[in-house]
């Protein structure tokens, strides 16, 4: 089995880069990629550590980089990226916004709109928050939600649901709660250039979770057939087997490449599982063997 989409303390996981790769070794993963958000930091402390003597597998380079496409922001996954490089490009990129800087302007903003709204919320000051790592909408979500009262204002589908409020609320135009985060994250085209520029593969990461999208299909149609993506992610623990099936076929008909993974968090995403997601997933090493070949140490 593998596992190409993982996340640790390096970004918003809540597993160290030693924990996951014991983990991943407990489990018998043959190929594991670590993509963490906007960083590659993990493979220097794999480096500098020798951590590579707790996992016997491959361990593929990896990123997971947020980008602009038509006002919203998508995620794509680069795979056997040169870390160093890619780590100056994001270096650069985001030295004058930062995770912390960006997101509290979003928490500050959905703060003050829900204030207006008339919601109950605890003064700004007192809201306890790790800005390195954590995401401002879960943080504002949550605490909407501590307060039952709010329940008799908010939309149906926003009190409901997380993904809703991130999907139908954050990146809807039309919605009091949305945030043009465009401006902070490079384009769409950027951010594939700069994977391929680190000689590495561009995939679509986790397209069916865009609640925003109506119709997938032709989200999904649209993306593989106006950028240049090298493959697209078909296995992921929010897919139904329909879903897989479809993104399976359409890489066979685009001549793409595969790759699958759960996501993997830790605590912060409660029931995903290294390596298997909710239980739900069994990712067939040959998918990752027909576009990537170990290097030859020399």
């Amino acid at each position: 089995m593998i596992d190409m989409h993982i996340h640790t303390t390096c970004s918003d996981g809540t597993s160290s880069v030693e924990e996951v790769l014991k983990e991943a070794e407990r489990i018998g993963l043959k190929y594991i990629s670590i993509t963490d958000h906007e960083t590659c930091k993990a493979y220097k402390e794999i480096e500098e550590k020798n951590l590579k003597k707790y996992f016997t597998g491959t361990l593929v380079p990896g990123i997971e980089i947020k980008v602009a496409y038509k006002g919203k922001i998508i995620d794509i996954l680069g795979y056997n990226v040169d870390t160093n490089k890619i780590q100056k490009w994001s270096d650069d990129f985001y030295k004058d916004k930062t995770h912390a800087q960006v997101q509290t302007k979003y928490l500050k903003s959905q703060y003050k709109t829900f204030q207006k709204q008339g919601y109950k919320l605890i003064p700004y000051e007192e809201i306890k928050w790790d800005a390195d790592h954590d995401w401002a909408n879960p943080v504002i979500y949550n605490e909407i939600k501590s307060h039952p009262e709010n329940e008799k204002i908010a939309p149906k589908d926003l009190w409901a649901d997380f993904e809703n409020f991130r999907h139908k609320h954050c990146y809807n135009e039309a919605s009091p709660f949305y945030i043009d985060k465009s401006v902070d994250f490079p384009t769409i085209e950027e951010g594939i250039r700069q994977i391929h520029n680190a000689g590495g593969k561009a995939f679509l990461a986790h397209i069916y979770i865009y609640n925003w999208a109506e119709d997938k299909k032709a989200l999904i149609n649209d993306l593989v057939d106006n950028y240049e993506f090298d493959g697209i992610e078909c296995y992921y623990s929010k897919f139904s087997d329909e879903q897989i099936q479809y993104v399976l076929d359409l890489c066979d008909k685009k001549g793409l490449y595969k790759s699958g993974g759960c996501d993997y968090h830790g605590r912060n995403k409660p029931g995903i599982s290294l390596g298997v997601g909710k239980g739900n997933l069994k990712i067939p090493n040959e998918i990752v063997e027909k576009w990537y070949k170990e290097p030859v140490e020399v």
